[in-house]
């Protein structure tokens, strides 16, 4: 059993290299790469090469979107799960189910299979639960506080040069804000792309970058241009605090970034951390085995 809280959505972030020849041909393709540095060199690596024509740097984003949902909910008995709509700037969008228990507490942890495609597998595997609790190596659960999970699985792509590659450790910020339990949202402004940082009491924070000559820009502007960051907290009720503000303090990129992160998380901390999903009191309790297959 998964034993993490669920978040409403989730983000990833990760990028491919292909190189081809000069008639069009594949040359070489990588896997999903999660770090910059290798990005980087592949990247190099074949646009420095002599039979290498023309090279693709792809940053994928994958947006796992959760919502509680009750087996009336559901595709019918045979029926096909259809995804919703493809968002704009979307590659590709999936829609999948999964079970969840609801704690003490209302949070929400997974249970069973990681994906269940139709509506008819969710009540077979609801079923099938039901009727192995008394045996010895079930899983043993309270049926009872078993919730479903609608899923939708949002794969963006976008083609880059290579000088807008993050650097690493604007990379590593991301990651600690995931470990942290927090997601965050690009979110595309006149002077660049910021990162929006939702929190459980409805508040959030705001990250820019700033440039060397003292502009805000871009989260994820060049290394060299590096001169600082912004965070800002808001509450939407008129309070609008500047948590961190590094701008002329003389820090190396690295312990820049470092005490942003600090600053963040200490915020996010005093706000109850980021968006759980929580168990709803109108959710009802799951049907008896078989009522809904």
């Amino acid at each position: 059993m998964i034993t993490v809280p669920l978040t409403h959505e989730r983000r990833t972030v990760y990028w491919t290299v292909a190189a081809y020849g000069a008639h069009g041909h594949s040359l070489y393709r990588t896997t999903g790469l999660q770090s910059v540095s290798p990005t980087r060199y592949w990247h190099e690596y074949w646009a420095s090469r002599r039979e290498t024509a023309r090279t693709e740097l792809t940053e994928h984003t994958l947006v796992v979107a959760n919502t509680l949902i009750g087996f009336e909910d559901l595709p019918g008995e045979g029926e096909p799960t259809l995804p919703p709509d493809l968002p704009a700037g979307a590659h590709e969008v999936k829609r999948f189910f999964k079970f969840t228990s609801a704690l003490e507490d209302g949070s929400l942890t997974g249970h069973g299979p990681a994906v269940l495609r139709t509506g008819d597998a969710v009540r077979r595997f609801y079923d099938w639960t039901v009727s192995t609790q008394g045996h010895t190596h079930a899983v043993h659960v309270d049926v009872s506080t078993l919730r479903i999970l609608d899923c939708t699985l949002t794969h963006y792509t976008r083609e880059m040069r290579h000088d807008d590659l993050p650097d690493d450790v604007t990379t590593s910020l991301m990651g600690q804000l995931e470990a942290a339990g927090l997601y965050w949202i690009p979110v595309q402004e006149s002077a660049g792309t910021c990162l929006r940082v939702p929190l459980a009491d409805g508040s959030e924070i705001t990250i820019s970058g700033i440039t060397a000559d003292g502009r805000e820009v871009s989260s994820r502007h060049a290394v060299q241009d590096h001169g600082g960051w912004v965070a800002e907290w808001d509450d939407f009720n008129d309070s609008f605090v500047k948590i961190y503000h590094s701008a002329r303090q003389g820090l190396t990129h690295a312990a820049d970034t470092a005490a942003l992160a600090s600053a963040v998380l200490a915020c996010a901390r005093e706000h109850g951390g980021g968006p759980v999903l929580k168990d709803e009191p109108r959710q009802p309790h799951s049907s008896e085995p078989g009522q809904d297959s």
